[in-house]
Order: structure tokens, then sequence, then C-alpha cells
């Protein structure tokens, strides 16, 4: 697992990195969840609540093709308030075999004896190169993602240079909309919005490796 340190470093160059966005979109399709293929890609608007491509054309339950009607639209959001990929996924509801998983990690971190521990938690971690299990007890304090969340990238244009950040996106109370939400350093490693949070900089080292850069950018 990176370190603090290490997860904010790479917060920090995503900011100005030089992102192939139509590269980064077409991996992020691949990444496979409940056994089928799973993507958002959605326009964001004021306020960090979210639109897919399919309901900026007028119908939300259409099955929208990556062709260059998708990628005008994607394009024209990027000089406005920006677009966010969905790039990875944790979700502690699936039960995938550990042959099956890429790696298996646990986290312990807590000053506890161990007949003091009594509920281990296990979280699956999704992305379009990997599938992860991450084992954790629920004694650490540690928050991790609701089955309806995601984590990604918020990205718009500004000046002519891409500005990108890692987000959560995660439903509303009336679970009608999306809204994105930037992760921050200012959280304890607890919070679920938290570069400290080792289930977040687990994603974030993931998230890293799908998004395609332009250019030397690494």
């Amino acid at each position: 697992m990176i370190s603090d340190e290490k997860a904010l470093e790479t917060a920090k160059k995503l900011e100005t990195a030089d992102i192939d966005i139509k590269k980064t979109i077409e991996k992020a399709v691949t990444a496979g969840y409940l056994g089928e293929k799973h993507f958002y890609c959605t326009v964001i608007e004021y306020g960090g609540m979210t639109h897919t491509v399919p309901e900026v054309l007028g119908d939300r339950y259409k099955t929208q093709k990556l062709d260059n009607t998708y990628f005008d639209i994607i394009s024209k959001a990027l000089d406005r308030d920006g677009i966010y990929i969905s790039l990875a996924y944790c979700n502690s509801n699936l039960n995938i075999p550990d042959e099956d998983c890429d790696e298996i990690e646990e986290y312990d971190d807590y000053d506890l004896e161990e007949d003091e521990y009594e509920y281990m938690v296990h979280y699956y971690l999704i992305s379009a190169d990997k599938v992860k299990k991450f084992n954790i007890y629920a004694e650490e304090g540690i928050s991790g993602h609701n089955p309806t969340e995601d984590i990604g990238i918020m990205t718009n244009i500004v000046n002519g240079e891409y500005q990108a950040y890692f987000a959560i996106r995660s439903t509303d109370l009336c679970m009608s909309s999306f809204r994105v939400i930037p992760l921050s350093d200012e959280y304890p490693k607890e919070h679920p919005l938290s570069f400290k949070n080792p289930i977040n900089k687990l994603l974030i080292e993931m998230i890293d490796r799908v998004i395609i850069y332009k250019k030397n950018d690494t």
C-alpha cells in the first residue's frame, strides 16, 4: 500500500497531468462489475451534480455507444464544468473467490490485542486492471464506500490545460441523482473522503494505473 505522502504526491501530479481522455474512458469500459461491463462517465453541472450522456441527449435509459456524438458531448463538457470518469469500485457485498483476486491485503494499524478484534470486513476493490481483496477489522474504524458509490477523477479544461482531481461519485439523499465530491487531505484516515484512508490509498494506486497519459506523464 502506498504511503500518505505518495497518495498526496499522486493527487498533485494528477492536477496538471496531460490525460488522454478518450483512451482512459475506453479503458474504463473494460472494468467488469458483477459479471457485466460497467461504465460511467458523467457530465458535471454546477454544484457537483452529474448527468449521463444519454440524459444530456434526452433519454436517460438509452445505451449510448462511444461514438462521435458521445465524445462531442464530453468535449463540450470539458470546457464547462467538466466530467467525471468512474475508474474503480469498492464493495463489501461481493463474494469473489480468493483465486480470482489479483491481490489480497490485510490492514492492521489499530493498537488492540488479538483477542479484542471481533469482526473482519472484506472489501473488494475493482478496476479495469485488477481485483483486490482488502481485509480490515471493523474495530479499526475505517469507513469504506457504499455499493452505490464509485471512485474516479473529475476533470475539465482551464486555460487550455487539464485540471483533474480524485473524487467519489455518490447518490444524494433521495437516491435520484449522483453528486461528485473530491477527496481531501483535511480529513482523518477514518473518513471515506480522506487521502489517508487505506481503502482510498489502494484505490488511488489502482486508478493511477488505469489512467492513460499523453506524452511522458506517468
